[in-house]
């Protein structure tokens, strides 16, 4: 028979147009894909792709094969889900969040999950990033953007607060000498880089980080001023806030998880766990 695996890392290639596109979403290198797509050529003697120096085109058998093998992809991918959802309070459970609510909110709580639970392990991707729970990236998301893909189940947890915050000596340089620390180039587009600009008005952004905790340390140790969440920077005595008589900015924050993978009861005490602890932190 043919490995779903050569099917299921040329499908990819057919979705994305190249060789290192698809390694990347399936987080392999470029030459497994390769070798995966050659195997799935001989075992059907059929010329699947041409590839080129920097994409790779589909022949007319490629357009053809990936038509036909897309709803296998869909079938597996929710067989998947289904075995994830069946398993009982054990097991391990993933969840997709963002570097500082992971690393402020929910590591500290998580021997009290564990204590009550022993046999439940916990993966914590910190991302930004929009990860698809339906190819099964991770069991419950959470993030700023409220998901629509269908078959979701999605509640808002809380609403973030960010103020502007510098070290104390920094503070005491003329404000209109002020620098600031931002978001790198792939971030510009979020409503904190706005709020940043804004707040800057033409003043420099002098450093820039995807990373909430490296833009926390630079500001604590006066590279600038940096916009935080305030459930992080209040408790950081290393820092003080700049902007308290302006109108607060604010994120909502959504949870979601897929319809299937929601039956596991170890997914459902989870996501129990994290909405409390998110309720009390957060409001």
């Amino acid at each position: 028979m043919t490995d779903w695996q050569d099917i299921h890392h040329f499908i990819v290639v057919a979705r994305l147009g190249s060789l290192t596109a698809a390694a990347k979403a399936l987080r392999v290198d470029h030459a497994t894909v390769g070798r995966r797509v050659s195997s799935l050529e001989a075992s059907l003697g059929l010329k699947l792709l041409e590839r080129l120096p920097r994409s790779s085109r589909l022949t007319e058998a490629g357009v053809e094969l990936a038509a036909i093998a897309q709803p296998m992809e869909r079938i597996v991918e929710e067989v998947d889900r289904y075995g994830r959802g069946a398993i009982g309070m054990s097991g391990t459970v993933s969840i997709s969040t963002l570097a500082a609510l992971a690393s402020a909110l929910i590591v500290p709580t998580l021997p009290t999950l564990r204590s009550e639970h022993p046999d439940l392990k916990i993966v914590l991707n910190a991302t930004s990033s929009v990860v698809s729970l339906e190819r099964g990236d991770a069991d419950i998301a959470i993030g700023f953007v409220r998901p629509d893909e269908a078959g979701r189940i999605v509640r808002k947890v809380g609403l973030v607060h960010l103020g502007f915050y510098a070290s104390p000596s920094y503070v005491a340089i003329a404000s209109t000498d002020w620098a600031f620390i931002g978001f790198e180039q792939t971030l510009e587009h979020i409503p904190q880089h706005r709020w940043l600009l804004e707040f800057a008005d033409q003043r420099p952004v002098v450093m820039r980080s995807n990373d909430v905790n490296t833009q926390q340390a630079a500001a604590r140790a006066g590279v600038g001023v940096a916009l935080l969440p305030c459930f992080v920077a209040n408790k950081d005595p290393g820092l003080v806030r700049v902007d308290s008589l302006r109108m607060p900015y604010t994120r909502e924050l959504w949870l979601s998880v897929h319809a299937d993978v929601r039956r596991s009861a170890a997914v459902r005490r989870v996501m129990d766990h994290l909405i409390a602890v998110l309720a009390l932190q957060l409001g």
